[in-house]
């Protein structure tokens, strides 16, 4: 009788295990929700408080959204920065980071961004617009935008060598 319930348990445990091998990974990679659609056209700040148009941009870009308390988001960001000289003058890119702290942490994003030495361009988007227009759950979110401005890649979470598939997709465009 217990050899019968332990099997039970364990091929039990089992089958939640798979199911959860089989869940998690859908979380991690966003679906083609925002692919083939228009780049939102919004305003943001820079860092030292002008404006910037979303809609100006007109070339390939990767654009990353990120807050301050997102340990992946920072780890993508520095992989990316790793790479950021070779891309932008290889492949002709730009990266546009896209900090979606309110308004209780945005003041550390300037701290990390200098903490960090990051090069590309640091937006904020304390009200979370962008957020919003692409439905965006977490961060980090990554896409590429190809020079038309549409949005041919997305990506959620951040795993060591996400960058390289990056690249990938910018070779093809």
């Amino acid at each position: 009788m217990i050899m019968s319930v332990l099997r039970f348990i364990s091929s039990t445990i089992i089958k939640e295990i798979f199911i959860l091998c089989l869940i998690v990974p859908a979380f991690s990679f966003a679906g083609s929700e925002n692919i083939g659609k228009s780049f939102p056209n919004e305003e943001l700040k820079t860092l030292n408080g002008d404006t910037f148009d979303m809609a100006s941009i007109t070339k390939p870009a990767i654009v990353s959204f990120w807050s301050t308390t997102c340990i992946p988001c920072i780890k993508e960001l520095n992989a990316i920065n790793d790479k950021y000289d070779f891309w932008k003058k290889e492949y002709k890119i730009e990266v546009y980071a896209i900090s979606t702290d309110d308004a209780r942490f945005s003041s550390r994003v300037p701290l990390i961004v200098e903490k960090k030495r990051w090069k590309f361009p640091i937006y904020t988007d304390q009200e979370k617009k962008m957020f919003k227009a692409l439905n965006i759950v977490n961060n980090p979110y990554t896409i590429i935008i190809n020079k038309a401005g549409k949005i041919v890649y997305e990506h959620t979470s951040y795993k060591e060598g996400d960058e390289d598939e990056l690249i990938k997709i910018i070779k093809g465009l």
